[in-house]
């Protein structure tokens, strides 16, 4: 589970790779979504980093990176999701409460007392892809 922008978003652990600390800006490269902030250096490659809580609600993400990054895959393409921080896993403890309202989510789960989008990650990378504007 993970928080970006005051909101909390559960992740699927099968595409979830590492949680990295974002010591070096990223790369400004152009970009359809305005939550792309650039290619970052992971070891001996560059991923996508995406700010997470403007690709779900669109719109440009803050001025300052952050520090925290989860690098996930999708597709069989890396691409690291900055996010403010990344809360716990949480692995067959959630219930399943339904279908979210959204397209980009691919449900809620009570996770404790509280509710949890989860995200689909293959619609929001189209959403990157196709969309040019994040929405």
């Amino acid at each position: 589970m993970v928080r970006s922008g005051g909101a909390r978003y559960g992740l699927s652990l099968d595409a979830v790779r590492e949680v990295v600390d974002i010591v070096t800006a990223p790369r400004p490269v152009p970009a359809r979504s305005a939550s792309m902030r650039g290619v970052l250096a992971l070891r001996e490659r560059h991923v996508s980093l995406i700010h997470l809580a403007s690709l779900v609600a669109g719109g440009a993400p803050p001025d300052a990176v952050g520090d925290t990054a989860v690098v996930v895959v999708v597709d069989g393409a890396p691409m690291a999701l900055e996010v403010d921080d990344v809360e716990s896993v949480v692995d067959r403890t959630a219930d399943y409460v339904g279908a979210a309202p959204v397209a980009w989510a691919s449900g809620v789960w009570r996770v404790g007392a509280d509710l949890v989008t989860v995200l689909d990650l293959g619609v929001l990378a189209e959403r990157i892809l196709h969309s040019g504007s994040g929405q």
